[in-house]
């Protein structure tokens, strides 16, 4: 499972968090080799060696799941209760010489790491992917049977069989489940570099916002929808007034500058569910759900009055200005670049007329 992990690090895009859960899965190849070793040596200080193992693993386990989740990660929240939990255990090995104490602080650890694990995986707004789903399903029956070894320790007093107990639960759950998490986090590495490359398949690499084949997709989508429920949709095509003497003049870098503000001002304007995509060169396309033509005008002027205060930190001097045209969703548009047309034709108008200015494709038909 560390070699697995291993090549997903090395072929999957060498991700941090990927390297965290190797680094994992490398201590636990450790940890077991010294819990053979304490087994058959009978040697208290084999043992102390797997537990730190454990934690550390564990820990590791637990980093690299909030690494991938993005969340604040403080080092120090894992550091301070590793070493009181390796200390008790060594005081629970050595000087107290309790069974209990052995078998229970552990596992509980261990288990406590494991469900901040799974709760870290869990992300807000959205479903779980099926490698995710895996993973997360694997993470909680790994805590089970922390909390399984836990619950037996309470039976070591002495007699043989509570010490059997344990060691079932041990070597028959436990590298099972390692197994399980190890296959699991390397479908979701799997999972994570297939949705990367959906996103750079699909979207601008500039401006971050879809590219002509996402914005298709969407549109299609959003067409059919809208059909389905008898809802209105609008479609705004718009570009900067001016790009290309702004290309001339002040370069590339100024141009990639303003693509980008003037994407974030319309990624800002729309609401959840609408959609931004970069048509090519300066031209940008929006299709806003539930909106009439007018409606979307309305937005589009806020953003047009935002364009000219929009600066460029480099080119402080460049002015920006932009013009809209708009239309519609129509019963006989067959697909979207017969609205792309008609919002085409409006933005001609637009430009006609003096730029800086918006127009509706009803009012320029």
């Amino acid at each position: 499972m560390t070699i697995a992990l291993a090549l997903a690090w090395q072929h999957f895009g060498r991700q941090r968090h990927v390297l965290t859960w190797t680094a994992s899965y490398a201590v636990g190849m450790l940890q077991w080799m010294a819990n053979a070793a304490g087994f058959f040596l009978k040697s208290p200080g084999w043992f102390i060696v797997t537990g730190v193992g454990l934690i550390i693993s564990g820990s590791l386990l637990a980093i690299g799941v909030r690494q991938r989740s993005g969340k604040p990660l403080r080092l120090i929240a894992f550091v301070i209760p590793a070493a009181i939990v390796t200390l008790a255990m060594a005081l629970a090995i050595g000087p107290v010489g309790s069974q209990i104490m052995q078998g229970l602080i552990i596992p509980a650890y261990v288990g406590v790491l494991l469900a901040v694990s799974a709760v870290s995986l869990w992300a807000r707004g959205r479903r779980f992917t099926p490698p995710e789903l895996a993973f997360f399903v694997a993470l909680l029956a790994f805590v089970l049977v922390q909390l399984s070894l836990a619950g037996a320790s309470f039976l070591i007093r002495g007699p043989e069989i509570g010490k059997e107990v344990y060691r079932l639960i041990f070597s028959i759950f436990m590298p099972t489940i390692y197994v399980a998490t190890a296959v699991t986090a390397v479908l979701v590495v799997a999972g994570d570099l297939a949705q990367q490359l959906r996103m750079q398949i699909r979207h601008d690499p500039l401006t971050q916002v879809l590219n002509r084949r996402g914005l298709d997709e969407a549109g299609e989508a959003a067409m059919a929808l809208s059909r389905r429920h008898g809802r209105s949709l609008a479609l705004v095509v718009c570009d900067l007034d001016g790009f290309k003497a702004l290309n001339d003049g002040h370069g590339h870098l100024a141009g990639d500058q303003a693509l980008k503000g003037f994407a974030k001002l319309l990624t800002s304007a729309v609401r959840r569910g609408d959609v931004v995509g970069r048509m090519g060169g300066d031209e940008f396309g929006l299709l806003l759900m539930d909106s009439s033509a007018e409606a979307a005008a309305d937005v589009m002027e806020r953003v047009r009055t935002e364009v000219s205060l929009l600066s460029l930190p480099r080119y402080p001097e460049a002015g920006l200005r932009a013009s809209f045209g708009v239309a519609e969703l129509l019963e006989s548009d067959g697909n979207l670049e017969d609205m792309i047309a008609r919002a085409d034709a409006a933005l001609y108008t637009a430009k006609k007329d003096g730029k800086d200015r918006i127009s509706i494709w009803q009012a320029a038909a």
